[in-house]
């Protein structure tokens, strides 16, 4: 039996584990400014998906591309594999240096109140303004890590120039 299950192992992202493997141990590894990196190149996805669309058109086409691969069943179970590798992604980017857990309050939280002093207005304006920007980084940077890694499971099905597009916000760090 732990044969069969060292076998599992060995292919859960398919014929690409290794890369994948490596990348998700890299992102394990990352610094704050590697991370910040990421964020500054991964394109917008988050709260407005058509505006992010019209934006970044040649990453959500290679997305598709990569998302109709990993479902064809290019290799066994390669739908699996890809949302596998996707999620595996979220969680170590989640547990990284960059995760922003240690604000003190959501965005929302902050409330500006007519009967506030200018300056005090003002502080719970930018304090909101910031968060705001963070958490909208953050969703820029998992988006990147789950993609890349899905990326990493069908590269070798996928076209050069979609697998770029793609991976291109980890370009930097490798």
């Amino acid at each position: 039996m732990a044969r069969i299950l060292s076998h599992l192992s060995e292919e859960r992202f398919g014929p690409n584990t290794a890369e994948v493997e490596a990348f998700l141990d890299r992102l394990r590894r990352m610094t704050p400014d590697e991370w910040d990196r990421v964020t500054n190149a991964a394109p917008a996805l988050g709260a407005v998906p058509d505006l992010e669309v019209r934006q970044s058109p040649e990453y959500f086409k290679a997305l598709e591309a990569a998302t109709r691969v990993a479902k064809s069943q290019v290799f066994p179970e390669s739908e699996a594999a890809f949302y596998d590798a996707m999620r595996t992604a979220q969680l170590a980017a989640d547990a990284s240096a960059f995760q922003p857990s240690t604000r003190p309050e959501p965005a929302g939280a902050a409330v500006v109140d007519d009967r506030l002093a200018p300056d005090t207005e003002a502080d719970a304006i930018i304090r909101i303004m910031s968060t705001a920007y963070e958490e909208e980084s953050w969703r820029r940077v998992m988006n990147a890590c789950m993609v890349a890694a899905g990326a990493l499971v069908v590269r070798s099905f996928l076209s050069t120039q979609d697998f770029r597009t793609l991976y291109q916000p980890f370009a930097s760090i490798n």
